[in-house]
């Protein structure tokens, strides 16, 4: 079943590639290569300015932004989107239809940069949204908690002051995103920031991280840079709502009765000294690789009952606790190859099936190909072994395997001079995908100046795991149009 859905996924693309080809304006062959290596190697270093930037990256191009306007200090900008989708499979969840047009959101975003002298800066950032389905669909049962989740929003997001103190030292304090790791689609060092997951399979992880508030200290020597982060914020992901769409927990835990409706509520640790995090990374940038390796003690991203589940006793409370992790990151570029690889060990893990806590070393190789003009071709796999596995842990409410494998294919297409991207991507789990995960292809076109669409779809795949099995029927095709201004 898994080879069929992968092959009808590829010759779409490839279809979907070869018309939009047909019709564009491709530049010279060679055109563009260069580029894309550039924005790998960028990546590592422009992640945030999170381990070697600094100001070099995103930083520079603010300043110089403010340099340009001479009479004044601060800039402001952000972009408003409208957001659609529709669900084309019928599925109720909790009495709720979710086919048809199931999202209609507007989105602001705003983002005020300010140049308080020639060494600092400040950003301040937030977003909001108001999704009208709500209210289009008002008939629906939603419950409070979807309401409160999915129809509006309004946090801050990157907010921090940032500046020299001397000329190899720079502080960054405030909310902001720290990026580990090199992998574009599985997370394995990326532990510092949690996820906006109300959406899972909709968007990359790029655009998931949530802003946390920390102290971040860089220290330049030659090639290398030492980030030490204190992190004071208690921040954790942002889960599917339950009950809801992406969290059918009557479809997943059977107990006795057949309804665990409502879940237990997700807790989130104080801010506390107790909870305090730290984190450490050293990287360096040599000519043709990079190498990184980090050290933290954080919370962990995924939650736990407070009380292991006992055989008719209530399920309590969910929360996270802490981990340490090391690990380490290496990039190697080769003519049109780039190598990635990522390790990470994990102190500490909590699970649901036992008291014990458990050690867990996540790996992960990966490989680009950008020797076709305006391609990118993108595979990843990563392996996430469990130390002292015991065998229930493979049944409710863990459903884990001691070696969790999870593999990731991508593959984008550059168009009329690069104003129209085409990306597919596929992200299993199991050796043989037997697990489940998903699919998704997009287009990404530039209408004109500050104005962008971008149209797409996703098919999400059933398997042996209960949570993506009961996702399989949420597939949908999803439309925004964003303005920047």
């Amino acid at each position: 079943m898994f080879s069929k859905i992968f092959t009808s996924f590829v010759i779409c693309f490839m279809f979907s590639c070869g018309m939009v080809y047909a019709e564009g304006n491709i530049e010279d062959d060679l055109s563009g290569f260069n580029e894309e290596i550039s924005n790998d190697l960028d990546g590592f270093t422009e992640g945030t300015e999170d381990d070697l930037s600094g100001f070099d990256e995103e930083d520079t191009l603010i300043v110089n932004d403010i340099d340009d306007v001479e009479e004044d200090n601060f800039i402001l900008g952000g972009d408003i989107a409208f957001k659609t989708s529709v669900g084309y499979v019928g599925h109720k969840v909790d009495g709720v239809e979710y086919s048809g047009i199931n999202q209609a959101q507007t989105a602001l975003y705003l983002q005020l940069d300010g140049k308080l002298n020639d060494d600092w800066k400040v950003r301040i950032s937030a977003d909001a949204f108001y999704d009208a389905i709500y209210d289009i669909r008002s008939n629906e049962r939603y419950s409070h908690e979807i309401l409160d989740d999915y129809r509006t929003q309004l946090q801050l997001d990157d907010t921090y002051i940032q500046g020299r103190i001397s000329s190899n030292m720079d502080l960054k304090a405030g909310r902001q995103v720290v990026v580990w790791g090199r992998s574009d689609n599985i997370r394995i060092t990326d532990l510092i920031n949690p996820l906006d997951n109300r959406l899972p399979g909709m968007t990359d992880i790029e655009d998931l991280r949530l802003s946390v508030g920390m102290a971040k200290l860089d220290y330049y020597v030659g090639q290398w840079n030492l980030s030490a982060m204190l992190i004071a914020e208690s921040r954790i992901m942002m889960e599917p709502t339950p009950g809801g769409e992406f969290f059918p927990v009557n479809n997943i835990y059977q107990v006795p009765g057949g309804v665990v409706y409502p879940f237990p509520d997700l807790i989130t640790p104080s801010t506390s000294w107790d909870n305090m995090q730290y984190a450490l990374s050293v990287n360096g940038m040599f000519s043709g690789w990079d190498l990184s390796f980090y050290a933290a003690d954080v919370l962990d991203q995924k939650w736990h009952f407070i009380t292991n589940p006992l055989a008719g006793v209530a399920l309590s409370e969910r929360t996270v606790s802490k981990i340490k992790m090391l690990g380490s990151a290496v990039n190697l570029i080769y003519g049109s190859w780039l190598f990635k690889s990522e390790v990470a060990f994990l102190n500490g893990v909590k699970y649901n099936s036992t008291p014990d806590e458990k050690n867990r070393l996540d790996a992960l190789i990966g490989l680009e190909y950008m020797g076709i003009s305006d391609t990118i071709i993108s595979v990843e796999v990563a392996n996430r072994h469990i130390f002292d596995y015991e065998q229930q842990m493979q049944y409710q409410p863990d459903f884990v395997d001691q070696n969790e494998v999870q593999s990731a294919l991508r593959i984008t297409r550059s168009f009329a001079n690069d104003t129209l991207d085409v990306t597919a991507l596929i992200n299993m789990f199991g050796a043989r995908g037997e697990n489940g995960g998903f699919a998704r292809i997009w287009f990404e076109y530039a209408l004109m100046d500050a104005v962008s669409a971008n149209v797409g779809l996703v098919d999400y795949i059933g398997g042996d795991k209960p949570y993506l099995e009961a996702l399989k029927n949420n597939d949908r095709i999803f439309a925004d149009i964003t303005y920047s201004f």
